[in-house]
């Protein structure tokens, strides 16, 4: 029998902490995705969990949750057709136990599991899933949702068989198995879909099959969902097959970034995520644990290139950037041991990882060679010139990460070395609004959930990484997705990589995409594939 549900105690927004927490670098445990963190031992049932996110969730809508505070707290809520398990490497059942594709890789079937509900009680059928692919494929025009981008390729979905669903695709795509174990493709009661944009928005009125149900909210406070009792289908991989050992979960927002560490250590929180490096070694010091889970489903961390501007449309420009970063001083001087540096624009442990590490050494001598055959000469000011033109280019990005802006404060002075003048407006969310679509703006720097071949994240015309219809590149990312066998879908994803990094270089990677987190000394937590927190796992020795 499981204990009584902790009783909700009312709390407010977390307090800044008077604690000093500085150290030079920083080390971490090492966390790798889908592997067990924290204490050892049996897990311990009942208590509440207080998880501490970054900025406050305003839109849960499931086709949203392609940024981490809806992802980090959607996989707890919402269940999926299949599985990454990162150990392994493959793709295993959840919601589907089975799942098959015919040769060109244009249908696919689902064999659903028996016995699966929402939390209001509707059955998880054939049925149920049938209508969720629609939305994930086709949008839901009324409610003014648009389609999932992975699933671009889909046409049509009908139940057949013995609570089976087929799924029929415009053209062949060897990405779309993958992409049903993505949190944005996430599983909700037909009700919810039936609700404008406004209510499929609102965590209090979306109903999932998942381990954790809404049960109250303070807007830009904190949210509080109640462990499912009767959960019973975790994917077929994962350690706890039943209900969470958790009676709550609490989610709460700590936007200052100094005061993360300390409100793990003291217990103020159970987890957090956004740890800042020179803060590690002091919490690690203090007891606490820090936790970096590898986004094994993301691209790299990267300067994406637009060219729009004329400045970057020489091949060799582009080139000389990219050689003209030293990655490792990167890691020394501004990253943590939880950092590691790319080796290609897919995570070092994601399928189809090809290291480019060799192609990517820093050679600034190759740089200003690579510029003066570009036609860039060095000027009075030490910035090179081209018809009167300056080699002065911009980067733009969001906040998210902690490590961004300062990143790319140690680029702009290695770049200065070369003749490059980079203004940095990374981390600088005002900028970035107008900056996402300005095609002017040479640098977007950014990661991206990608699941298997790299064509939905470049491919389109108005993406927000490169902003270029690049013809070649399209073809081929056409080919990839047509891929009938692994072994031909593994070797063009691998041309892909070699493409987008040396022959066009229009990507400059710089390090594996990585969430490191804070927790107390008494939690213990896994984390996806994707970096989200595992709460149907997580427990705490304290009960």
């Amino acid at each position: 029998m499981r204990p009584p549900r902790l009783a909700l105690k009312a709390t407010a927004l977390i307090a800044a902490l008077g604690l000093s927490l500085t150290a030079c670098g920083g080390n971490s445990t090492g966390a790798e995705a889908g592997t067990s963190q924290g204490v050892a031992g049996e897990p311990v049932q009942g208590g509440s969990f207080v998880f501490a996110e970054v900025t406050p969730i305003n839109n849960w809508q499931t086709q949203a949750a392609r940024f981490y505070e809806k992802a980090n707290v959607l996989h707890s809520v919402l269940d999926r057709l299949t599985y990454f398990d990162v150990e392994s490497g493959q793709l295993v059942g959840w919601i589907a136990t089975d799942f098959t594709s015919n040769e060109d890789k244009t249908e696919y079937t689902f064999t659903i599991r028996d016995g699966v509900t929402f939390s209001n009680g509707t059955a998880l059928d054939a049925a149920a899933v049938k209508a969720n692919l629609d939305a994930l494929g086709l949008g839901i025009e009324e409610a003014q949702i648009q389609p999932n981008v992975d699933f671009s390729a889909y046409e049509s979905a009908e139940v057949v068989g013995d609570n089976q669903v087929k799924v029929t695709l415009k053209r062949p795509d060897a990405n779309f198995l993958r992409a049903t174990s993505s949190v944005a493709a996430g599983l909700v009661a037909p009700e919810t879909l039936e609700l404008d944009n406004a209510g499929q928005s609102a965590i209090a009125q979306i109903v999932g099959s998942g381990p954790f149900v809404f049960e109250s909210e303070k807007p830009d406070e904190e949210v509080v969902f109640a462990a499912r009792e009767d959960y019973a289908w975790a994917p077929e991989t994962a350690a706890n097959q039943g209900a969470p050992y958790l009676d709550e979960l609490v989610i709460k927002y700590l936007p200052e970034v100094a005061h993360r560490a300390g409100a793990a250590q003291s217990g103020q929180v159970d987890l957090v995520r956004g740890l800042q490096p020179v803060d590690e070694d002091a919490l690690s010091a203090g007891g606490g644990q820090v936790l970096a889970a590898q986004g094994v489903d993301l691209t790299a961390n990267q300067a994406a290139v637009r060219i729009g501007s004329g400045k970057l449309e020489d091949v060799k420009v582009r080139q000389a950037l990219q050689v003209g970063i030293d990655r490792q001083a990167l890691k020394d001087t501004v990253l943590s041991d939880s950092y590691v540096i790319s080796g290609s624009v897919l995570n070092r442990q994601a399928p189809g990882f090809v290291d480019l590490s060799d192609e990517l050494a820093y050679d600034p001598e190759t740089s200003k060679k690579l510029l003066d055959e570009a036609g860039w000469v060095e000027g009075a000011d030490g910035i090179r010139e081209k018809d009167g033109e300056k080699l002065e280019i911009t980067v733009a990005s969001s906040n998210n990460s902690v490590v961004i802006k300062p990143a790319f404060e140690l680029i702009e002075q290695q770049w200065r070395e070369i003749g490059v003048k980079l203004v940095n407006r990374a981390a600088d969310n005002a900028f970035l609004t107008n900056a996402l679509v300005d095609d002017q703006i040479e640098f977007f720097g950014t990661r991206q959930f990608a699941y298997g071949g790299l064509g939905p994240v470049y491919g389109p015309a108005n993406n927000t990484q490169t902003l270029n219809a690049d013809a070649e590149l399209n073809d081929l990312f056409t080919r990839e997705q047509a891929a009938t066998t692994d072994e031909e879908h593994l070797k063009l994803i691998e041309e892909e990589q070699r493409e987008l990094v040396l022959d066009k270089a229009l990507t400059l990677v710089l390090w594996d995409e990585v969430q490191v987190y804070g927790a107390h000394q008494d939690a213990h937590i896994e984390f996806t594939s994707g970096t989200a927190p595992i709460f149907q796992g997580a427990w705490k020795s304290n009960g």
